[in-house]
């Protein structure tokens, strides 16, 4: 078991459906409880940023705040006509970057900042990230 805990004092949410963000979901965390959930970004607007971590699975014999690696796929998707760049991922409209199920561990994140052109690069990431194919 493992847990995550938000040591930065920064606002977080739990996310356990497929959900949209809007610019005023900027500066909130979004930890993600639930496998198979897609975080999609919108339009790219010049320094807009988001901070999507994975909770892993919580435990509910362990105490409150676990979960579990390797339980959660996390997948974070651009708007169609933007793309994700950074960690050494090709460029390409509409590629979701993902949180590989297999390898996930509780407290990997992405950190994303618009840039209003091209999409949304990546200023930080812990775990193992894949560009979708």
């Amino acid at each position: 078991m493992a847990n995550y805990t938000n040591t930065d004092g920064q606002t977080a949410v739990d996310v356990v459906a497929n959900k949209t963000l809007a610019l005023a979901d900027c500066g909130i965390v979004q930890v993600v409880k639930l496998d198979a959930i897609t975080i999609t970004l919108p339009a790219t607007v010049a320094g807009a940023y988001f901070r999507i971590v994975n909770g892993g699975v919580p435990v509910s014999s362990g105490p409150t705040g676990t979960g579990s690696n390797g339980q959660v796929l996390v997948t974070v998707a651009p708007n169609a006509s933007d793309q994700i760049a950074g960690l050494g991922f090709t460029a390409a409209d509409n590629k979701a970057a993902l949180n590989t199920k297999a390898t996930a561990n509780v407290g990997d994140f992405i950190e994303l900042v618009a840039d209003a052109t091209n999409g949304w690069v990546v200023t930080r990431a812990k775990g193992v990230w894949a560009r979708a194919a």
